[in-house]
C-alpha cells in the first residue's frame, strides 16, 4: 500500500453536541423566537455553495464576520425563517458559525497521532466524503488538512457514494493506482464504491456489532495499521 483515504464524519470527526447540524439549527430557531420551514438536509448542500465559492481559513477577522453574516441570510433564506420584526443577520452570526461550521465539530482523540504515523511511514493520505463544497476548509480549521495530499467530496465532484468515480478522482489527484490504496469508512457505500474502484478496504466500526462479512473490521483508527503493508521501497 501506498496511500490510505478516509471518510470524514463517524471516521475522523464527530458533532460535539451529539446530534447533527440540522437538529441543532431548529433548536437555535426554537429558542430566539423563531419558526422555519421543516428541515432538509439538501440545504446544506445549498448554502455550502457560498461557503465553498466565498470563504478561506486565511480571511481576515472582519471578512469572516461579513461571510458568516452573508451566509445567515442565505440559510435564514433557504430555510424560510419567520419572526415578526426584522431579522439582524448580523447578531445571529456567531451562532450560526458554531452550528454550521467546523468548530461545530471534533476530532476523535486518535486521529491526530494515527494521521502523523501514516504519514511518517509514508504513506500519501486522502479524504473521501458525501459533503458539502468547502471540506477542505473544514479539516484545515480542525487542524488535520497539513496532513493530507487530497480531499475529495461530492458537493464538488457531482457523484457521492458509492459511485467510484468520487475515488477514481482521488487516485488521479493522487496519481496512485487504486490497488495500492487502502480506504477506511464507516458506511456499506464506502465499502461498495472503494471496491467497485478497485481498493482494499477496512470498516471502521467503533461500537456495537457488524453484519459486514468479508471485510477487514477496525474498532478505532489505530487498527488501520493492522491492514496495511509496508510501502514499497
Amino acid at each position: 500500500m501506498k496511500a490510505v483515504t478516509f471518510d470524514f464524519y463517524n471516521t475522523l470527526v464527530y458533532h460535539r453536541a451529539g446530534v447533527g447540524r440540522g437538529r441543532q439549527y431548529q433548536n437555535y430557531l426554537s429558542a430566539v423566537g423563531f419558526t422555519s420551514d421543516p428541515w432538509e438536509h439538501q440545504v446544506l448542500y445549498a448554502v455550502f455553495e457560498h461557503y465553498g465559492s466565498s470563504y478561506s481559513p486565511a480571511l481576515r477577522d472582519e471578512a469572516k464576520l461579513s461571510f458568516w453574516t452573508e451566509f445567515t441570510r442565505l440559510l435564514f433564506e433557504r430555510t424560510g425563517v419567520h419572526t415578526s420584526g426584522v431579522i439582524d443577520h448580523t447578531a445571529h452570526s456567531p451562532a450560526i458559525r458554531d452550528i454550521m461550521g467546523p468548530t461545530c465539530f471534533a476530532v476523535f482523540d486518535e486521529v491526530p497521532q494515527v494521521l502523523r504515523q501514516l504519514r511518517a511511514a509514508g504513506f500519501r493520505l486522502g479524504v473521501i466524503s458525501d459533503w458539502q463544497k468547502g471540506l477542505a476548509h473544514f479539516c484545515e480549521e480542525l487542524g488535520i488538512g497539513t496532513y493530507l495530499d487530497v480531499v475529495v467530496a461530492s458537493g464538488q465532484a457531482g457523484f457521492q457514494k458509492p459511485d467510484p468515480r468520487l475515488f477514481e478522482i482521488a487516485c488521479e489527484r493522487m496519481k496512485i493506482s487504486p490497488r495500492e490504496i487502502l480506504h477506511v469508512g464507516d458506511s456499506d457505500a464506502d465499502i461498495e464504491g472503494a471496491r467497485a474502484a478497485g481498493f482494499s478496504v477496512a470498516l471502521l466500526v467503533r461500537s456495537g456489532e457488524s453484519t459486514a462479512r468479508e471485510v477487514p473490521i477496525i474498532r478505532n483508527l489505530g487498527e488501520v495499521f493492522l491492514c496495511l503493508k509496508p510501502p514499497p521501497t
